[in-house]
């Protein structure tokens, strides 16, 4: 089953089920029986589609439309998935230093009995923690910013070749 999607009535319905539509409007068919039918009202619906001449919908063309939509979303997101992941790691990383930092400073103060020394090292770790924050906090940013533009230029590509596809179907039909 395809499901059709327009954007400007929000509206979905199902392809197979518009051609077959289409058919009995045009042929006079009835879906669950090869039989004419004898109801004056249902005689005056199909005459009505056949005197329409309903265009057959291209179900390929719509396929192979979509299909390529959703290829697109998928290289959008996965290129979102791995800038998501290096940031993890990027986080990941810089976690495993602050507490090896910590794990250092813990043990020269255990060690030192001098008090100045000790809040001397607390000052140096202080800046040197606020310091690593800000250049990590600008690498993890720098990394979610280009999967971002990754993403938004896959889509955007996707797009233009969408207008692309529907001036030259429009240009096909003058």
């Amino acid at each position: 089953m395809v499901w059709f999607c327009t954007a400007s009535n929000y509206s979905c319905f199902d392809l197979q089920f518009a051609a077959s539509l289409a058919n009995i409007l045009k042929t006079g068919d009835a879906i669950m029986s090869d039989k004419k039918s004898t109801n004056p009202f249902i005689d005056m619906f199909q005459q009505f589609g056949q005197n329409l001449n309903l265009p057959q919908p291209d179900i390929s063309s719509v396929v192979d439309y979509h299909r390529k939509n959703l290829e697109a979303l998928q290289k959008a997101a996965q290129a979102s998935s791995a800038g998501a992941q290096n940031a993890m790691a990027k986080q990941r990383e810089a976690l495993e230093e602050a507490l090896a930092e910590i794990t250092e400073i813990v043990q020269g103060a255990s060690q030192s009995q001098d008090p100045s020394k000790m809040v001397s090292d607390q000052v140096e770790f202080a800046r040197k923690s606020f310091d690593t924050t800000i250049k990590n906090a600008t690498e993890i940013n720098e990394i979610l910013k280009e999967s971002g533009t990754e993403s938004f230029n896959i889509l955007k590509d996707r797009v233009e070749e969408s207008i692309a596809e529907i001036r030259e179907n429009m240009s096909k039909k003058s």
